[in-house]
């Protein structure tokens, strides 16, 4: 059975194999560390989404190391401990994913010191760079996002996002210095208007924090900064010429619809037929045809979609799954028996945490199953000159 190509696509984003910053390929670890912006990421997983529906084709894996209330000095993983014990973990972390591509998030909370600390926090960011360049030179530095001005009795946030400013100016230069790449919402996140009455006032529960739609209306935003072939076109696929019989047509799966709304029945896809005439498109399970000339379907038509957003859903549970999976083996909830000051109680039973370790790798496995492309049949009908 011949399989008709399916190229630079994906809904919202475009995707294929185009490069993405930071070079991610087949095999390659990447570990997200940071604060508060990184760790909630996981409860939502759409940035991890985007990013593999941006790359189908690339078998990749995903850890995140983020830590609320974080600073490029790893403080908030002191635990019980002092600073050298904060660093400590964050480098037993990072040895723990062993990574070949690094997203770093900081600035957040060194941001309210303003100008007073902004030469120290370039110094201890050097720091931090200077250990994860141990590991791998295919690091992505994130800029810090602004407050948004939710109103009394929330304070004006223009002193601090001012200082948001100058650390994320302090960050492109550490990263041109040496020669990282940047990612920044910044623009995306200012720009936010709702587009109706059913989507939120705020990407924010407070001004900093992002909400569960925040995480969703950002991620594809994170996405195009790392990849800027990408767009928001219809689904966009290329079909063998001929076609032959028992042919199929790849369709990319859409990135997911906004949380608790209902997904769109239907979704435009693009298709560059070669031959005039008719083409049949055919989903899997009791999805009806949808048949258009070569013209129309160069130009995008409307086929099916409730499977393949159901699809992108499991998806995202699975990418769910395996960061509960990953943050128990990471960060286990007795952890004071299992290895701190508690251990002569229970610590024989860390043997244990390793035993996660074939459990994320199924899900790894999983998500790559599951971004693939689905599967639609496609019959020819030559039409009378």
């Amino acid at each position: 059975m011949s399989v008709l190509i399916c190229a630079d696509c994906f809904a919202q984003f475009g995707g294929g194999k185009s490069e993405i910053k930071a070079d991610i390929r087949d095999g390659d670890r990447i570990a997200l560390v940071g604060g508060t912006f990184i760790e909630r990421e996981q409860q939502y997983g759409y940035f991890e989404l985007a990013l593999n529906l941006a790359l189908p084709e690339t078998n990749f894996s995903v850890r995140n190391l983020g830590w609320s209330g974080d600073t490029v000095t790893a403080i908030s993983r002191a635990r019980f401990g002092n600073q050298q014990e904060a660093w400590s973990h964050l480098t037993k972390s990072l040895d723990l994913v062993d990574p070949t591509v690094i997203y770093v998030g900081y600035g957040t909370n060194e941001a309210f010191r303003g100008k007073e600390g902004l030469e120290e926090f370039k110094a201890n960011y050097a720091k931090l760079l200077d250990e994860l360049e141990k590991r791998t030179q295919r690091i992505v530095m994130i800029k810090p996002l602004p407050m948004e001005n939710l109103g009394p009795p929330l304070p004006n946030p223009e002193a601090y996002n001012a200082n948001v400013e100058l650390y994320g100016k302090a960050i492109e230069e550490l990263a041109y210095d040496r020669g990282h790449s940047t990612m920044g919402m910044n623009a995306s996140f200012a720009k936010y208007q709702p587009s109706g009455k059913d989507e939120p006032e705020h990407l924010t529960d407070n001004g900093m924090h992002l909400t569960e739609f925040g995480y969703w209306y950002l991620a594809p935003k994170m996405v195009a900064s790392l990849a800027p072939w990408t767009s928001e076109l219809p689904l966009k696929a290329v079909a063998a010429n001929p076609l032959k019989p028992q042919d199929k047509v790849l369709v990319p799966l859409p990135y997911a619809s906004a949380p608790g709304k209902e997904a769109p029945q239907s979704i435009q896809c693009a298709i560059q037929f070669f031959q005039p005439g008719k083409s049949v498109l055919k989903g899997p399970g009791d999805a009806p045809e949808v048949s258009a000339t070569t013209e129309q379907w160069g130009r995008g038509v409307d086929i099916p979609a409730t499977a393949l957003y159901a699809k992108t859903e499991q998806l995202r549970q699975a990418i769910l799954r395996k960061n509960q999976l990953f943050f128990d083996r990471f960060r286990p909830q007795n952890e004071t028996y299992l290895y701190l000051f508690r251990k002569h109680e229970q610590g024989n039973n860390a043997v244990e945490i390793p035993q996660f370790d074939p459990l994320i790798e199924e899900q790894d496995k999983k998500i790559f199953e599951l971004k693939q492309p689905d599967a639609f049949d496609v019959t020819f009908e030559k039409t009378a000159d």
